[in-house]
């Protein structure tokens, strides 16, 4: 299983540990239930929707935002340090000019 798979079961998990179970006296009528989800389900498929639609553009916003906590974390030694310590440099072996990797 996926770490995050089990870190988003542990909290759920968690979750419905921590509620009170307490009876619930109450009666929906079915009518009801039915309005509530005729309500609810378009609005669950526009909000999967739209987080499958942009899934991407949330992905690599996350992954900048990773990037920059773990150079700040780092001091800076990001790109920039790995590139000084390659062998010829970021423009590669031949220098200015010479052969791309």
């Amino acid at each position: 299983m996926k770490r995050t798979t089990l870190i988003g079961m542990f909290a759920v998990v968690a979750v419905l540990t921590c509620m009170p179970m307490k009876a619930a006296y109450a009666y929906i009528d079915p009518n009801s239930a039915g309005a509530l989800y005729q309500f609810l389900f378009p609005l669950l498929v526009a909000i999967g929707s739209a987080f499958a639609f942009l899934r991407r553009t949330i992905v690599s916003a996350f992954m900048r935002l990773t990037h920059a906590v773990a150079s700040a974390v780092r001091g800076d030694r990001g790109k920039q340090a790995e590139d000084a310590e390659r062998p010829g440099g970021p423009v590669g072996p031949g220098g200015p000019g010479g052969p791309v990797e």
